[in-house]
């Protein structure tokens, strides 16, 4: 019986080193195409479960993404702007801006980290394929090595086509989930550098934390 489960746990560390190995090699992949971007137009599905209250929440959006840390996002209720130096985070509802600093965090996860790219420092394991949107996929779990990341667990599906990620699930320690689901990616279009520049409106309330 002991020979038996040394020989199935030897089988279970090969079977985890290969799914691993093939991890690794399909996110170098992702991120051989990663850097062929220069900028990105994507249209995106969020949704969110909050562990306590099991209440669910889901946004339509839409994000312009270039290099150089500059982003647009656009949903029903927010604008998030920021062209890599000012941030703009406008509140449709209340009328309200709030201007500040970009700040480059590393243990932030601004839509270049998240939406696009695979975070770095995170270990991986491929878990299987599968089809989304008729495609199939990829699909990877990855857990942060630092173990004061605000994030427990991340889950990826990566079009083998492409190497786009085109679903995100995201577990914080709080155990909430974010789930992401792009629907359409458009790559170097010419996106120009004024729209990562927030006009504000007349009349908007305006706090201005610089």
């Amino acid at each position: 019986m002991k020979k038996f489960l040394i020989v199935v746990s030897a089988i279970l560390l090969v079977c985890n080193l290969v799914f691993a190995d093939k991890s690794e090699q399909i996110l170098s992949k992702v991120q051989k195409k990663y850097k062929t971007i220069k900028d990105v137009t994507a249209e995106f599905v969020q949704n969110i479960t909050f562990a306590v209250s099991k209440m669910e929440q889901s946004f339509q959006g839409s994000l312009i993404m270039k290099k150089g840390n500059k982003y647009r996002i656009e949903m029903d209720q927010q604008t998030i702007v920021t062209d890599g130096k000012t941030v703009w985070s406008y509140s449709h509802p209340n009328n309200q801006v709030i201007i500040d600093k970009y700040k480059e965090d590393p243990k932030s996860f601004s839509p270049d980290r998240v939406l696009i790219n695979v975070p770095q420092n995170f270990n991986t394991i491929f878990i299987g394929d599968e089809k989304l949107f008729g495609k199939k996929t990829a699909v990877i779990k990855l857990t942060p090595k630092e173990s004061r990341s605000l994030i427990k667990a991340m889950k990826v599906w990566i079009d083998l086509d492409d190497y786009l990620m085109r679903k995100i699930e995201i577990t914080d320690v709080s155990d909430n989930v974010n789930l992401y689901l792009i629907n359409s990616i458009k790559l170097n279009t010419g996106v120009s550098d004024n729209i990562f520049k927030f006009e504000i409106p007349e009349g908007t309330d305006t706090i201005d934390l610089r």
